[in-house]
């Protein structure tokens, strides 16, 4: 007899000779024949049916059955067995009629839905607030119900008891909603009991109800209001537990309680947790691509107000398997040559936002995955973005290659996409930077420290050497050799020789402060000048006395003046004792001739006194630079006659 009640739900027709396909409704009782003796010959499952063995039996009369493994639709479309609007499967067996005639013989069943799920609440009493002072038209959401069967037989409708006597009315597009149709008044009446019943389409048609409990309360009346109403994420399968997924916000125009909003979330698979003052979403259990792969998670929003409210958003996560390939990195010259060698020749006067080369990224991952940034460990270069994956490598604003502190730089450049976890690719360049002219010459000697002299009027002998300046260029690659050229103020007879030799080659007519400028010059043309002062004085000149305070002058002065006399006073006294003594001791006579020797003698030594300074230069003729200056003070012989 039940058999042939549900032989009456079971069609059967065939396309050709190896395909057949059956209609069947969803829980069949088992044993229940589906289609006997498929063939004549022997039939053997193939691997790709095997997971259906556990519902269907192959007798050894070739006939199909039922197991006692019941057939459920739903379940078959949650694990994706088949596709959810057409519930559709394929038992396929290895036909072997022969041993040289063998063949696929394949059954395609067709599931049929049956009205057997009646639409449910998540919560059977909900209670919602809501301020008196709402506005006509106010809308309040409510949570759909749920039905697991699918088309026609799913959720169809909603009905609001009692139609009357309450000022709501039921609305509903993809979730029921009660709108304000009259003005609140909590001292009127302050709470409303309704009830919302679901039908789906079945025949007959089966329901679900929640009770509703509204209590309508003062000031509060404002909802949540998510950022979005919808929140998509997509994560990888291997994505860590207890890490944050997303962070959901919700605002509420109102103060202090009635803004301080509570989250929760609905998730029957307890996968996912949300942290209630946050909104932080975090992953709580393993995702596996193969099991689930999407999520739809209800976030619900509600304040701490009196009465408290509420507002929904929906949770969509999409799992995606893990990132596998790395990104390749491929470089060009800036003709678009391909470089093999990742050597870069960098002049250190390169200008700046100079583009070197270019760098174009391939990942065979999609998505993120396959989205790949780039970074340098050197910031006076920049990667410059071009397209997607592609970039410009040029020098940056503040570059500063120095040819004198580096000639060779390694540049690390990584290129990481976008995956969990992530992956990158590390390429070194070589960058050899060469010589440019950019330093000024500089003075080594004299020192800034020394760069005043002194020279007597009346007992320096000219041509006198005045200094030699040493100079260096920290440019390598240039000549060193350098060019002069100064100014002197007020004008002073000089001479300057290219070997840094400065020569003072007469005294000026008097005697004063010379400021001499010296320029030095490159290869290059780059210039660095020095000051030097140059005091020409006479010995008669008065040493300058420090200078004492005002109220000590006078005193100074008078002390000076009396020791001055007290050393006269002597020197007379002495002068008188000395021609006294020998006026007595030395005859007349004697007292002409030592004069006359005396007179000779100081002649004579006024004679000798006379000198005659002579200056010698040996001159190496090989490098001028060497150029000694000697100087040497001789004694004129004396002319006796």
């Amino acid at each position: 007899m039940w058999i042939l009640c549900f032989l009456l739900f079971i069609s059967a027709f065939a396309y050709d000779d190896s395909i057949s396909v059956i209609n069947i409704h969803e829980e069949l009782p088992p044993n229940i024949l589906l289609l006997p003796t498929i063939s004549s010959s022997n039939l053997q499952w193939l691997p790709s049916s095997y997971s259906f063995q556990s519902y269907f039996n192959l007798h050894s009369d070739q006939s199909l059955y039922t197991t006692v493994q019941v057939i459920d639709r739903e379940k078959f479309c949650e694990q994706k067995l088949c596709n959810c609007s057409k519930c559709s499967i394929n038992l396929s067996f290895l036909q072997t009629v022969s041993p040289s005639n063998i063949s696929i013989r394949t059954i395609e069943i067709i599931i049929e839905d049956i009205n057997d799920h009646s639409p449910t609440f998540k919560q059977p009493i909900i209670r919602l607030s809501i301020a008196e002072n709402v506005p006509i038209g106010y809308e309040i959401p409510l949570e759909a119900a749920i039905d697991n069967d699918y088309g026609v037989l799913s959720i169809q409708a909603y009905e609001l008891y009692p139609i009357g006597n309450n000022p709501f009315r039921l609305f509903r597009t993809t979730k029921p909603i009660l709108k304000l149709v009259e003005t609140l008044d909590r001292e009127s009446k302050s709470n409303y009991l309704l009830k919302l019943i679901a039908y789906d389409g079945g025949q007959p048609a089966l329901s679900g109800e929640q009770n509703i409990e509204i209590i309508v309360t003062d000031v509060n009346d404002n909802p949540p209001i998510f950022e979005k109403t919808i929140y998509q994420r997509t994560l990888p399968e291997n994505y860590q537990i207890e890490t944050i997924i997303l962070k959901v916000h919700a605002t509420d125009r109102d103060e202090n309680e009635n803004a301080r909003i509570t989250y929760s979330i609905d998730d029957r698979s307890s996968t996912f947790i949300i942290n209630q003052q946050t909104g932080e979403i975090y992953l709580k259990k393993s995702l596996d691509y193969e099991r689930t792969r999407a999520y739809s998670l209800t976030i619900k929003a509600q304040d701490n107000g009196v009465p408290q409210m509420t507002n929904y958003a929906t949770l969509i996560i999409d799992v995606t398997d893990v990132n596998d390939h790395s990104p390749d990195v491929l470089l060009t010259e800036v003709n678009g040559t391909k470089m093999n060698n990742r050597l870069i020749n960098l002049p250190e006067c390169t200008l700046k936002d100079t583009p070197l080369l270019y760098v174009y990224i391939t990942d065979d991952d999609s998505g993120d995955n396959g989205r790949v940034s780039c970074t340098l460990n050197d910031t006076r270069l920049n990667l410059i973005y071009l397209t997607t994956n592609a970039y410009a490598l040029q020098t940056s604003n503040s570059s500063s290659f120095d040819y004198e502190s580096e000639q060779s730089v390694v540049i690390h450049l990584q290129c990481t996409d976008f995956g969990t976890p992530s992956l990158s690719t590390s390429t070194l360049l070589h960058l050899f930077i060469e010589d440019c002219n950019d330093n000024s010459p500089e003075f080594i000697s004299p020192s800034s420290s020394n760069l005043s002299l002194i020279i007597a009027y009346e007992t320096t002998d000219v041509p006198f050497l005045l200094t030699q300046f040493i100079v260096r260029d920290r440019d390598r690659s240039q000549p060193n050799s350098f060019a002069y050229s100064y100014i002197v103020s007020p004008p002073l007879d000089l001479n300057l020789i290219n070997n840094g030799t400065l020569i003072l080659h007469s005294m000026p007519a008097m005697p004063g402060t010379f400021i001499i400028n010296v320029t030095v010059y490159d290869s290059g043309n780059l210039t660095s000048t020095i000051s030097m002062n140059v005091r020409i004085q006479s010995i008669n000149e008065t040493i300058s006395t420090m200078s004492l305070p005002k109220e000590h002058t006078t005193l100074v002065l008078l002390i000076t003046f009396f020791i001055i006399i007290f050393l006269a006073a002597i020197l007379i006294s002495m002068c008188f004792l000395i021609a006294f003594i020998l006026r007595r001791k030395m005859p007349k006579k004697s007292v002409a001739n030592v004069s006359s020797h005396g007179s000779t003698t100081s002649s004579n030594e006024r004679t000798g006194s006379s000198q005659k300074t002579m200056i010698e230069i040996f001159d190496d003729a090989v490098n001028s630079s060497n150029r000694v200056y000697q100087y040497g003070v001789q004694q004129a012989p004396v002319d006796m006659k």
